[in-house]
């Protein structure tokens, strides 16, 4: 596999290409064959190894989409807290007091507080830290319920809808931020030597304007595929 090719908000085709789940992850069984009922005979085995891949496959997509909304939460609020620091320190005395000493003069810091000022009512770093931090607590909702009862298949189905309801309140994605939520939840499910082969190659400068710049025509790569690559180069 090289890239991700997302059809829907927080869903990967890559989640199909993941090791399977660990044996002691959870796995329901089949229901026994009930007597006098010879027609509908069941296979435990096959249902039950059919339901473990979906449940795997509904946390891991959960866990990336907790991860996505956290690292966009974590981003917006620390942005709100700078523009709101810078503000208010340009607007005090102190800055009154230090014009004289420095060569820029008193234009600057009204330029950067009247800045700052504007960024906050465009942006609205405040609101949208709030409004990620209510969609991943009802994504942690939904992984709770998963976790609280024995698995169904009505169950895996009922999260998959609250999490699509999730998503259909959720703003446009930012492509690079998808791409290291993904890394995250390989990190947290996976050890080091299975989740090296899964994680996706993001450069520092992508890191860097992750949470400026959409990038959702960018396609990532495999970092195992990109060290192949490079070598074969070589």
């Amino acid at each position: 596999m090289a890239r991700i090719k997302r059809t829907a908000p927080y869903t990967s085709t890559a989640t199909a290409s993941l090791p399977a789940a660990s044996p002691s992850a959870p796995a329901t069984s089949g229901a026994s064959t009930q007597v006098g009922h010879t027609v509908r005979s069941s296979t435990p085995a096959a249902d039950a190894e059919v339901r473990s891949d979906e449940a795997h496959a509904l946390r891991f997509q959960l866990i990336e989409a907790i991860a996505y909304h956290s690292i966009r939460e974590q981003f917006l609020a620390r942005l709100n807290r700078f523009l709101t620091g810078l503000q208010v320190f340009l607007g005090t005395s102190a800055i009154a007091g230090m014009i004289d000493l420095v060569p820029f003069g008193p234009l600057l810091p009204l330029v950067a507080s009247a800045l700052s000022g504007v960024m906050l009512l465009v942006i609205d770093p405040a609101g949208g830290a709030r409004e990620h931090r209510g969609l991943r607590s009802r994504l942690h909702n939904v992984l709770a319920d998963i976790e609280e009862v024995p698995l169904s298949n009505e169950l895996l189905r009922t999260g998959r809808g609250r999490m699509q309801r999730v998503a259909a309140d959720a703003p446009p994605a930012y492509r690079c931020v998808q791409a290291i939520a993904y890394n995250t939840a390989v990190n947290a499910i996976y050890s080091e030597e299975a989740a090296a082969r899964y994680r996706y190659k993001v450069g520092q400068w992508r890191q860097l304007w992750a949470n400026w710049a959409p990038m959702r025509g960018f396609q990532f790569r495999l970092a195992v595929t990109e060290l192949n690559r490079e070598g074969n180069n070589t």
